[in-house]
């Protein structure tokens, strides 16, 4: 009887200038990293080297907040972004975010699709919806609810997913000697009556070596969870501890055997590094960053987190409990909304939850590169992880210290490859097709 070896998954988010606010201060980082090309090239690199699975590029297509003292996360499209890369790189996975609200299926099916032939089958759309102000600005100002939002979001994805499907494997004859170039029966047309966009296709263009792109999701609210389990094949979770991440992934993985016939979402939440030599070291770089923060920016943005008025805040003192949020509110349940309340609750001082909580509530490690390795392995082998999602403090030399200090500790426990094993991001994750839109949404083609 044969036992299936789990393998740990690790990828890079590439984060502007790193997971930390003041990352953008940090000696020797770009300040304007977040629109610029090679800053994203040289990080990818760095991932590649480490035989990391892929690269990550989160995306608001707005300006998200007020940048009088912080740049944007990031400013390039991530289409092009990742183009460039792929070009630049062999092996490493491209992940980009694209919204599910904001954008149409046929569109961003195109988009996916010619990344990853460009690529040579290494894309991942993280599918996501959106209702920051700022985005809901630059679409013509329309707020759509939750449950719309969600909805339109599971029809998106399968309808993308079907499209991706729409040219079978036989479609293409490229017979120069008799001039037939394609055999249009072998199309997977839509059927219009079957989807919500009354979407016909096909998409311009067959697949890639890989079938089609990966499909991420990052929701951790209940809607964003039933997507996830519906439709993803890897999930990008937020928990700041592991009986939280145990937790979840039960839930999730509880879900996703509701709808059968594929398999069980990879789950990768996000983890901020600060790495030093030594334990000290990394406390130190850590206090030296974190001097570096605009406290009344932060203070602010950790008050809009956590809904309570600014005013009533005070850096060296706990948020007062009457002013927690009520822990059945959905909007405060889950994924950095959760993280900040659970310090909040443990009487933390605002100025200790301000340290405590980079990258959107991510979790935090602070250590030598044994000690953070340790604790990778740790969640790992409780089964409630199948890796992480790295997301150094500064990415300029952050991305280094992971990729040339932990890797090869992990490399040499044997939990992580020594080389690539394959060429494209499926066989990264070792994730099979699933073409369960294709068989619901095609109809015979007829052009």
């Amino acid at each position: 009887m044969s036992s299936v070896i789990r393998t740990l998954h690790l990828g890079l988010n590439l984060h502007g200038a790193g997971g930390h606010s003041a990352a953008w201060r940090w000696p020797g980082t770009n300040p304007s990293a977040f629109f610029d090309i090679e800053h994203y090239v040289r990080a990818a690199k760095i991932a590649e080297r480490g035989l990391l699975d892929a690269v990550f590029l989160a995306d608001t297509p707005a300006v998200p907040f007020d940048i009088t003292r912080q740049p944007p996360l990031n400013g390039l499209e991530p289409m092009l972004v990742l183009s460039v890369i792929a070009r630049e790189t062999t092996r490493i996975g491209l992940i980009a975010t694209a919204s599910t609200t904001y954008n149409e299926p046929y569109n961003l099916a195109r988009r996916f699709q010619s990344l990853d032939v460009i690529s040579g089958g290494r894309a991942a759309w993280n599918a996501v919806t959106t209702s920051s102000p700022a985005t809901v600005a630059n679409f013509g100002g329309r707020q759509i609810g939750r449950e719309e939002r969600y909805k339109r979001a599971e029809e998106f994805v399968e309808t993308v997913r079907a499209l991706w499907l729409s040219w079978g494997d036989e479609t293409i004859v490229a017979d120069q000697a008799s001039g037939v170039y394609a055999n249009t029966d072998h199309f997977r047309l839509l059927d219009p009556s079957k989807n919500a966009f009354a979407i016909r296709g096909p998409l311009t263009h067959p697949g890639s070596r890989q079938g089609y792109p990966i499909i991420v999701q990052a929701g951790g609210s209940d809607p964003g969870v039933r997507l996830a389990a519906r439709s993803a094949d890897v999930v990008f979770t937020a928990a700041g501890d592991l009986k939280t991440a145990i937790g979840e992934s039960e839930r999730l993985r509880a879900l996703s055997r509701q709808f059968g016939g594929r398999a069980t979402p990879l789950i990768l939440p996000g983890l901020v590094t600060f790495i030093g030599g030594t334990e000290e070291e990394a406390q130190r770089r850590k206090k030296e960053i974190d001097a570096l923060l605009d406290l009344t920016r932060a203070m602010d943005a950790l008050a809009r987190s956590m809904d309570v008025p600014v005013e009533k805040l005070s850096l060296d003192r706990p948020i007062p409990e009457e002013l927690l949020p009520d822990p059945h509110n959905v909007a405060f349940s889950v994924g950095h909304h959760r993280t900040f309340e659970a310090l909040a609750r443990e009487g933390r001082t605002v100025r200790e939850i301000i340290g405590s909580v980079q990258a959107f509530g991510h979790r935090l490690l602070v250590g030598a590169p044994e000690q953070i390795a340790d604790s990778i392995e740790s969640w790992f082998r409780t089964g409630a992880v199948d890796g992480f999602n790295i997301i150094p403090d500064v990415l300029e030399d952050g991305a280094t210290a992971f990729v040339d200090h932990v890797v090869p500790i992990l490399q040499s426990r044997g939990l992580f490859r020594t080389e690539y094993q394959g060429e494209t991001l499926r066989e990264h994750l070792g994730i099979p097709h699933h073409d369960v839109a294709a068989k619901t949404l095609a109809r015979p083609s007829s052009l």
